[in-house]
């Protein structure tokens, strides 16, 4: 694999391209929300610096150096992550695994490569590192990957070359979805690339589970089912949909708004191929027209849910929150 070969990300690559043809320097952070790829994309790169011959695409794919590091049998190359049950990397590992190890001479390539979780190292971590940063041996780059600068020492974030990671555009997270599982369904995979706001890792682990396509498809349902419910259904049947998701209901509101988002393309559109279920693009285009919800009625019950996004994050009665929002769904749905 190299960079070219990693969905998204071009400006990152792009500068960690540049040090692999020239003269890195010794300390590099990788930063991004956590399952944007920086483990993958610091791999890939370290791939490049221990290459006999590297280009600006990363490794070459063919050397020694990168069959060991497709292997994962490169002696020159360590990771220290957070170790399964832990809440912080140890000291000790951080003085035995790094510290202990950087004065000793490269074993196949020209110098050696060490990527650290630094989400997972507590101050006390940060400062047990921090003097080999300050003086580094000219034989080692440190590759470190974090979430949140915040959580770094001033001093260790003035010894390393920052480099973002933005959010995935959501025809790069589909692209990754449909290589992991060639037999996702199309609508599937958007649904879980538009509510994971970018973040691959997200998507994935979304793949992995039932709840979000069922809730979807219950959203869905409740949406276009709106006109013709009573309110004393609202208040009661639906309304308990909404007491089992509680944990979630802000994730509810996105769906829900999600789902508004597609009626109002159908709205204007109604042959535009925002949906690949022909069955629910019928529904939701025969609702529309039927009760002739437009653009502005839709951006009003969109409203509706920020007030009550708004009012559930402080903390408001729920039960009073969940069923004034679904009366004032009602209303604007039918007679907006």
């Amino acid at each position: 694999m190299s960079f070219s070969e990693l969905v998204g990300q071009n400006e990152a690559k792009q500068r960690l391209g540049v040090p692999l043809v020239g003269e890195p320097g010794h300390a590099f952070l990788l930063v991004g929300p956590q399952g944007i790829g920086k483990k993958t994309l610091g791999r890939e790169f370290a791939k490049g610096l221990l290459c006999s011959h590297p280009t600006e695409n990363g490794g070459c794919g063919t050397c020694p150096n990168c069959i060991y590091m497709r292997e994962h049998t490169h002696p020159d190359y360590k990771e220290l992550l957070l170790p399964s049950g832990e809440k912080n990397i140890k000291v000790a590992d951080v003085r035995s695994k790094i510290l202990g190890d950087v004065g000793i001479m490269s074993q196949i390539a020209s110098r050696k490569v060490y990527l650290i979780d630094a989400d997972a190292l507590a101050e006390e971590g940060q400062n047990a590192l921090l003097k080999t940063l300050e003086e580094p041996p000219k034989h080692v780059v440190f590759i470190l990957t974090v979430s949140d600068e915040s959580k770094l020492l001033p001093t260790i974030l003035s010894r390393t070359v920052s480099v973002r990671l933005l959010p995935n555009t959501e025809k790069e997270v589909v692209e990754v979805l449909k290589k992991n599982d060639p037999d996702i369904l199309p609508e599937e995979a958007e649904l879980f690339a538009h509510f994971s706001g970018g973040v691959i890792g997200s998507a994935m682990g979304l793949s992995q589970t039932d709840w979000l396509v069922n809730d979807y498809e219950e959203v869905t349902d409740f949406l276009l089912r709106l006109p013709e419910i009573s309110k004393t259904e609202l208040l009661t049947d639906v309304y308990s949909f909404f007491d089992e998701e509680k944990e979630h209901f802000q994730d509810v509101l996105m769906l829900m708004d999600m789902v508004l988002g597609e009626m109002a393309v159908l709205s204007l559109s109604p042959d535009s191929d925002r949906l690949h279920d022909k069955v629910k693009k019928d529904k939701m285009v025969n609702v529309i027209k039927r009760y002739k919800i437009n653009p502005a009625r839709i951006g009003k019950m969109s409203s509706v849910l920020t007030v009550a996004s708004r009012a559930e994050k402080a903390n408001g009665n729920y039960e009073m929150i969940v069923c004034r929002m679904l009366l004032a769904l009602k209303k604007e749905c039918t007679d907006g």
